[in-house]
């Protein structure tokens, strides 16, 4: 697996990278990385979303503190 491979992979997942990722060619593994990007993209989305509905049920004038105590 190329360095370049090998660093991209390592950013995107949490922990080693399971030992069959060596037998992928460099398209793939390339691919994989755009893929967990991605749905590590689409991941955070969906939470932040979900976050924002979560306060429709906060009353108006609490929604403020509320959001920052939580960090949003």
């Amino acid at each position: 697996m190329s360095n370049d491979a090998r660093r991209t992979l390592t950013e995107r997942v949490t922990g080693d990278l399971p030992e069959g990722i060596a037998a992928l060619g460099d398209t793939e593994r390339q691919f994989l990385a755009n893929a967990i990007g991605d749905a590590k993209r689409a991941q955070r989305a969906e939470l932040a979303a979900a976050a924002e509905e979560s306060l429709g049920y906060v009353p108006k004038l609490l929604r403020g503190p509320v959001r920052k105590a939580v960090g949003l």
